[in-house]
């Protein structure tokens, strides 16, 4: 008996025992104090929050200060989907895509993007293009993968941009339009795209719809290694290992690249993070 009590006097402790807002229970998550967090989003202001209901579905699905559970964070973005709330629209198709929480299915998972969509999310209309792309769930179509990743760009998503480019460098299901692809590339690059990054500085590295240029080669290259571009990390140790693109062999240069993209894929360092 004395146990129960001393228990249920530790839950009263880890509870807020004052009223505590949305932004306060953000707060405290984006501190990592996960445990104050949960207790802020689970008091009475915050049950009517589809906000606080999205978050505690990130909690589950990642295990933040809470065993994880994959079902309980579908049953958590499910209720704030349902109240019409985007990112939770998105969250729970990206859970139906990939079958975490609930079997894999891909009419369900394009119903939820499609809803999100219909609130402009970007990342929704960035992965319905992508499902178009690759024909994962629906049959494969180029031009409606462009529409999508397109809707995506105009709302300011990086990655659609990089993706309109790919399409229109290498003529995936389109007419090839260097043109057009640099012009995208060069809008993601404006925008500190790492993946563009790379691919801008390879275009210069190959002359493929650019003019050769070496020195901005390595220039983007490096760009994209420090926004954490793995590939870029890649090629810039072979540059400077086989002494390519007009540099002089500098293997103690090729051997940083090399061993800072080893650790970030071991895990052993993270990549950089945009504030």
């Amino acid at each position: 008996m004395l146990n129960t009590g001393y228990g249920l006097f530790l839950l009263i402790l880890a509870c807020p025992l004052w009223a505590c807002s949305y932004e306060e229970g953000r707060s405290y998550y984006r501190a990592k104090q996960y445990e104050k967090a949960y207790a802020c989003f689970m008091q009475p202001e915050n049950r009517q929050n589809p906000k606080a209901w999205n978050t505690l579905g990130i909690m589950y699905n990642n295990g933040y200060g809470v065993e994880k559970d994959e079902r309980k964070a579908v049953e958590w973005y499910m209720k704030a989907a349902m109240n019409g709330y985007a990112v939770s629209q998105y969250n729970l198709a990206c859970q139906y895509e990939k079958g975490q929480g609930v079997e894999r299915d891909y009419t369900r998972a394009m119903f939820w993007y499609e809803k999100a969509a219909e609130q402009n999310n970007s990342s929704a209309e960035l992965n319905i293009g992508y499902l178009y792309s690759k024909g994962i769930g629906v049959p494969r179509d180029a031009q409606k993968a462009l529409y999508w990743y397109r809707r995506a760009a105009a709302h300011g998503d990086t990655d659609a941009m990089t993706n309109i480019a790919h399409m229109y460098y290498q003529g995936s299901g389109l007419k090839r339009d260097i043109n057009r692809a640099m012009q995208y590339y060069i809008m993601a690059v404006e925008k500190d795209h790492p993946r563009a990054q790379y691919l801008l500085g390879e275009a210069y590295e190959t002359g493929r719809g650019l003019e050769k240029d070496c020195s901005r080669a390595l220039y983007w290259y490096k760009k994209a290694a420090d926004n954490g571009e793995l590939l870029a990390m890649d090629r810039l140790g072979q540059i400077y290992s086989g002494g390519l693109c007009f540099q002089a062999r500098d293997q103690e240069e090729a051997r940083r690249w090399r061993e800072r993209s080893f650790r970030i894929r071991r895990g052993w360092v993270s990549s950089p993070e945009k504030p």
